[in-house]
């Protein structure tokens, strides 16, 4: 990705509208908010999957009450959310990839019982607006891990059973054949969605609990990365792991009070962790993505003692340095974060104290001399 000159960016503001709403308001600069919409349903514990022309996939979560398998899409360009095909099992805690023909993969998850997980997995096509059952894992898995390898195969890894024991093990996805084939297990329990990163060398980092791991692709083998614990020496859960535009990996917040204060990134080139100043406010179960100039976005989240956050920062990987960014309008945790090409950023569901929610956010960057999507 390229990245924009940090004197061609203005401060971020937020600007919120739901469909009923009143009009939007500017914490800095001129520009109006597109109206980011409404769920039909309050949502948690769920995936956000961006769609290849550029729509928005929510399919599954949790209500507040049961588990979901209705799905709806998110139109950029009408500013709402409209139903789509029903999951053919309902799930959450369950991973989802886009594939490379633009399809989305399902996978795991819980069912809503106590104490379940789930094998299954199906795959959504967006110009049918349907979902299709493929080939079960051959292990149950809530809240496993899944990537798109660069060879087009998706990697499962971790998760837990229906006993809530950690699975350590891994299969892999061929989205031609339909099918699942083992893959050499991880060292070290794995698990939680957004916990890897494919490297550009096109060996995967996975950043869970207290050792991270190394996939490697070509030789279906696994490896350390770095020491263990991290350069901030704690294990992690309820973290952001945010591929870098130069190439490492900026690990932020979790569970343990070591955890939520700090940040980290991993350096490919020498297979080792750095501390980075910490952001102002620790927390877990936000969400981070890298936005159009460059920098990581993190937003919302909670805190032991802080309750749910309303807070957001962004963190400049050129500098290593954090910066405040205008407030959620609601605070919320385990919402989904993702970036349209429009240059702005949705922030969608999760929950806080009130429950769990259906509404949405945007942040709106002020106008730049140009604007790069992170995906180039």
């Amino acid at each position: 990705m390229r990245r924009l000159s940090t004197s061609c960016v203005t401060v971020l503001w937020l600007g919120v509208m739901f469909s009923c709403g009143p009009a939007p308001r500017a914490d800095a600069g001129a520009v109006e908010s597109p109206v980011p919409g409404v769920l039909s349903t309050p949502r948690r514990l769920l995936p956000y999957v961006a769609l290849e022309d550029g729509r928005v996939l929510a399919a599954g979560g949790h209500d507040g009450h049961r588990t979901l398998g209705s799905s709806e899409v998110f139109d950029p360009d009408t500013g709402r959310w409209r139903p789509t095909g029903a999951l053919r099992t309902a799930r959450r805690n369950h991973a989802a990839v886009r594939l490379p023909d633009g399809r989305v993969l399902a996978v795991g998850g819980s069912n809503g019982l106590a104490m379940g997980a789930l094998a299954s997995a199906e795959v959504y096509a967006p110009d049918l607006g349907t979902w299709t059952a493929v080939a079960p894992m051959s292990e149950a898995r809530n809240d496993p891990t899944a990537v798109l390898l660069p060879d087009g195969q998706v990697l499962v890894a971790g998760g837990t059973d229906v006993d809530l024991r950690p699975v350590r093990s891994a299969e892999l996805f061929d989205p031609v054949t339909g099918m699942w084939r083992p893959a050499e297990a991880p060292g070290f329990v794995r698990g939680g969605e957004g916990t890897a990163a494919v490297l550009r060398s096109g060996r995967v980092l996975f950043v869970s609990g207290l050792q991270a791991e190394l996939y490697d692709p070509v030789t279906g083998h696994w490896e350390k990365a770095g020491a263990v614990g991290g350069a901030a020496g704690t294990h992690r859960l309820g973290h952001t792991v945010t591929l870098l535009p130069d190439g490492r990996v900026l690990v932020v917040g979790g569970t343990t009070s070591r955890a939520a204060q700090t940040a980290e990134v991993y350096v490919p080139e020498r297979n080792a962790w750095e501390l980075v100043e910490s952001p102002s406010v620790p927390r877990e179960h936000h969400a981070a993505l890298v936005t159009g100039e460059g920098a990581v976005l993190v937003v919302g989240g909670e805190h032991s003692t802080r309750g749910t956050l309303a807070s957001a920062e962004r963190f400049d990987p050129v500098r290593g340095t954090w910066t405040q960014a205008p407030t959620l309008h609601e605070p919320r945790g385990e919402a989904g974060a993702l970036w349209l090409r429009r240059g702005t950023v949705l922030v969608v569901g999760g929950v806080n104290e009130l429950g769990t929610l259906a509404t949405s956010e945007e942040y709106v960057p002020a106008p730049v001399v140009a604007q790069v999507s992170p995906e180039e």
